[in-house]
């Protein structure tokens, strides 16, 4: 039940990337800086990607193709990550929402590898080394988050909506869940449970949080609700361990 919910949710993600690639004219998964300089080649680029997160969405959803979905899907953003937010996060200082976005690539191309060694078929070896490390990943992306809670809470703080209380002891608690989430993943023995739990955290942040951002902040803030989406989709499929090779 969890793998499939898992599945569905970081499905809708895709969906919603491939949507928002043409409505913003440029790729933004993860939040990357627009490129290229030249409008109508980003234009371009924009409609290309968001066709293969449309159809590869569309796989995820409906069970069918999905080992060439998430290989693909995985391939497409890990690539993206590693030629426009890599270079920056380095270039960077450390700590930064740069890092953030590397790690935040990571864990949506672990839940796409997730999906695609989910297909009841052999895997090779490669495919079934990097869908090993993926709760490392991932783990990593919620250390670095709870970590940055407590750095930067005064800007963490803004995110939660008015009608939540307490915003500084939110942004806190959030930042502790996080980091021990993250090495409740790193964890073999407390993975499942960890990765549970956390997955179902980040899913009420869609509707507490990212939802009532859509209305202070606009449209850009749907990044966030289908983040946030996929990212405990991400999570659900890490409750169980990967297939044999």
């Amino acid at each position: 039940m969890r793998l499939t919910l898992g599945r569905i949710f970081l499905g809708v993600a895709l969906l919603g990337f491939g949507v928002e690639n043409i409505l913003f004219g440029r790729y933004i998964v993860a939040r990357v800086a627009p490129w290229p300089a030249d409008g109508s080649v980003r234009f371009a680029i924009a409609c290309i990607t968001a066709i293969v997160f449309l159809a590869a969405g569309a796989a995820f959803l409906i069970g069918r193709g999905r080992r060439v979905a998430g290989l693909t899907i995985a391939t497409l953003i890990m690539g993206w990550s590693i030629v426009r937010h890599l270079p920056v996060a380095i270039a960077g200082p450390a700590w930064s929402g740069d890092w953030t976005n590397v790690l935040k690539a990571g864990t949506l191309a672990a839940g796409a590898l997730a999906v695609a060694a989910g297909d009841d078929r052999p895997m090779g070896s490669a495919v079934a080394s990097l869908r090993r490390l993926a709760p490392y990943v991932v783990g990593a992306f919620f250390v670095l988050g709870g970590i940055q809670h407590f750095m930067f809470a005064t800007f963490v703080a803004t995110l939660i909506p008015p009608f939540i209380p307490w915003p500084y002891f939110w942004t806190y608690f959030a930042g502790v869940c996080l980091f021990l989430g993250g090495v409740g993943l790193w964890t073999p023995f407390i993975r499942s449970l960890a990765a549970t739990l956390t997955g179902l955290m980040v899913f009420s942040w869609v509707f507490l949080v990212h939802v009532p951002l859509v209305f202070n902040v606009g449209r850009a803030e749907w990044m966030g609700v289908f983040e946030a989406l996929g990212i405990s989709g991400v999570c659900l499929m890490l409750t169980s361990p990967p297939p044999p090779a």
